[in-house]
């Protein structure tokens, strides 16, 4: 479906505290299941300024998705990294106003194709409830001890 965004959200759950600490439960996940979260994981990266991703993008058949931030985050450097204006001149400098621009186009590029999705209302209701159910990361936090407790140091050696 290339919902990057979604994929996102996804790989960043699944590296919060709660979740990443139950070992034991990550143990018995087969090596299949591993690969492909570290394939998606290498995609999404930062490094090379998200170059796996961006690349992945660019080659991607609409309609997509794409994770915002990355956006977001070259919008900020174009801000923050270029001078409105041109030094000793104070004319307005355009090529920042130009990269500006080109970021907004192709964000705008993936609003033009829609999905040809049907809502699902009792799919809806369902995440909707589990979302809410789901609670605070602290309360989240509590669940994954009840889960898998804590290990003494004498438990660790003899696993």
């Amino acid at each position: 479906m290339n919902n990057f965004s979604t994929l996102t959200s996804i790989i960043s759950a699944l590296g919060t505290a709660p979740v990443h600490r139950l070992q034991r439960t990550w143990s018995q996940v087969n090596a299949r299941t591993m690969s492909v979260l570290e394939q998606m994981r290498r995609l999404m990266g930062s490094t090379k300024n998200f170059g796996e991703y961006r690349e992945t993008l660019h080659h991607a058949n609409p309609p997509c998705i794409p994770f915002f931030g990355v956006y977001l985050t070259d919008l900020t450097f174009i801000e923050d990294g270029i001078s409105s204006v041109i030094k000793k001149t104070n004319l307005i400098n355009f090529a920042k106003r130009a990269k500006t621009a080109e970021v907004i186009g192709e964000i705008q590029q993936y609003q033009k194709m829609p999905y040809p999705l049907k809502p699902v209302g009792d799919l809806q209701d369902y995440i909707l409830s589990n979302m809410q159910a789901a609670g605070d990361v602290h309360e989240m936090y509590e669940k994954s001890l009840a889960v898998e407790p804590r290990e003494r140091e004498d438990e660790k050696i003899t696993r």
